[in-house]
């Protein structure tokens, strides 16, 4: 679709806070700044594994107060003093202009029917988003990703799929996690380039990692999604998101998402040949 317009965007918006993607969240103070703090010690729980960040915390780059500055402007407040006055909160226009953002680098890859990777540390929130995503872009040309399971990622700890979607399971269950190991292996173990991954935690971290144009969406405790936007790590898009609803929410999100993803330019080998004659005798 084209630009959203103001009645758009005010519905997308209430969209988002009725299903409890923004708006305020769960994450305590105590929690998000305990973040920021682990990271800036460079614990890979919080660092994600992003090399970026990892350097830029080990040289003091940024302190607590810029960090606390960075995480406000993501999600929508003033000052890092008004993101640690209560309850992590995201506004929903930021997390609009995200999918937005997101939307566009989505396109690109649609446009050129590229390779689309997908993988979560949120397994019991944004599995059916992922994959109803998936679904589309498969659709419209792109090529989803896939690798054999069954890598191991930690102890008693392997690489696993839900649909499209890469997951760390212990083959009792899927995990949450933070680790940059399951897209690792991912991207280790298929073949072929793969020109965007949409992710969370580790996943983009991995992904960020290698070079390869991410999506990471981002909750108030994930400050090194931040960080790396802020680094300006090319091709990256931070998506501000609460990460903690159900997957039968936030599948919807998927079909808001995909409303706001314009349709790509011809493809340059669909177009109408150039017919050149030769008049040279």
């Amino acid at each position: 679709m084209k630009s959203p317009n103001d009645s758009e965007r005010q519905s997308a918006m209430q969209k988002l806070l009725a299903l409890g993607l923004a708006g305020l969240t769960p994450n305590t103070p105590e929690a998000n700044l305990r973040a920021i703090r682990q990271m800036r010690e460079g614990n890979v729980f919080y660092t994600f594994g992003i090399e970026e960040v990892r350097r830029a915390m080990a040289a003091g780059f940024l302190d607590e107060t810029a960090i606390l500055d960075l995480m406000a402007l993501h999600c929508g407040q003033s000052s890092g003093a008004e993101f640690l006055a209560r309850n992590g909160e995201i506004a929903p226009e930021r997390a609009l202009a995200g999918l937005i953002q997101g939307a566009e680098l989505i396109r690109t890859v649609i446009a050129r029917r590229g390779t689309v990777a997908f993988g979560t540390g949120h397994p019991g929130a944004l599995v059916n988003a992922y994959n109803r995503l998936a679904d589309h872009l498969e659709t419209q040309g792109c090529t989803i990703a896939r690798t054999a399971p069954g890598a191991t990622v930690g102890i008693d700890w392997v690489l696993d799929f839900v649909g499209r979607v890469a997951v760390t399971s212990d083959t009792c269950g899927v995990l949450h996690g933070h680790s940059t190991r399951p897209m690792e292996k991912f991207i280790e173990g298929y073949a072929k380039p793969i020109d965007l991954v949409i992710g969370d935690h580790g996943h983009a971290g991995a992904a960020l990692n290698a070079g390869i144009p991410t999506i990471g969406l981002m909750d108030t405790n994930d400050p090194a999604l931040a960080v790396a936007a802020h680094l300006e790590i090319e091709n990256f898009v931070v998506i501000p998101l609460y990460d903690n609803r159900p997957n039968a929410v936030t599948e919807a999100l998927a079909d808001l998402w995909i409303r706001l993803i314009p349709p790509p330019s011809p493809h340059p080998e669909l177009k109408a040949p150039r017919v050149i004659f030769d008049r040279n005798p």
